[in-house]
């Protein structure tokens, strides 16, 4: 069994997954305007607690775990979310926080990525070597595979497809420049 874990603009989504991408069960908590005074301390809690509470509740021992995956927003490099301005979160290093609760390794991506490599090897990509693939939400994001692998940049967090101005007059993001409506 492993756990993914969805880190959202609105929400925290954990669940318990089987090898062949089945969701047996999830857990999700809002993140409302309280929670984003202390978002880091927030989001380290909410994993920690949501993931011991789906073990209990299914009978599934934290050994029984071969792996955590992270998806969150922004870049992230070397387990750390560098920059999630969505969040307001700079150089948070999450892996490291969670490995105090939990020995199983753990692996942090890109929201988009991590949507575009489970459309790759279970979803409507999976017949395909050369894709683009593009996630429409909050934000857009997105992921390019060449030769059945995902493109990985060598030098830069960057080759991102997402957080682009659409409407030059539509609202502020939360970076400060202005979003697609």
């Amino acid at each position: 069994m492993k756990i993914g874990i969805d880190i959202g603009g609105s929400h925290i989504a954990v669940g318990l997954v089987e090898s062949n991408g089945n969701i047996v069960v999830k857990k999700e908590k809002n993140i409302i305007a309280e929670d984003r005074k202390n978002i880091e301390k927030f989001i380290e809690e909410t994993i920690a607690i949501s993931i011991n509470e789906i073990l209990r509740n299914n009978k599934t021992k934290s050994k029984d775990i071969e792996m955590i995956g992270i998806a969150c927003p922004g870049s992230s490099k070397d387990g750390v979310i560098v920059k999630a301005e969505n969040l307001r979160i700079y150089n948070f290093p999450i892996i490291e926080k969670l490995q105090r609760y939990f020995s199983a390794p753990i692996k942090l991506s890109n929201d988009a990525k991590c949507a575009g490599l489970c459309e790759k090897k279970y979803g409507a990509l999976k017949e395909y070597e050369d894709a683009i693939f593009m996630c429409l939400g909050t934000g857009i994001g997105g992921a390019v595979f060449m030769n059945g692998k995902m493109l990985i940049p060598k030098k830069y967090l960057g080759m991102e497809l997402g957080h682009m101005t659409i409407k030059k007059d539509g609202l502020e993001c939360t970076c400060g420049r202005k979003r697609m409506f």
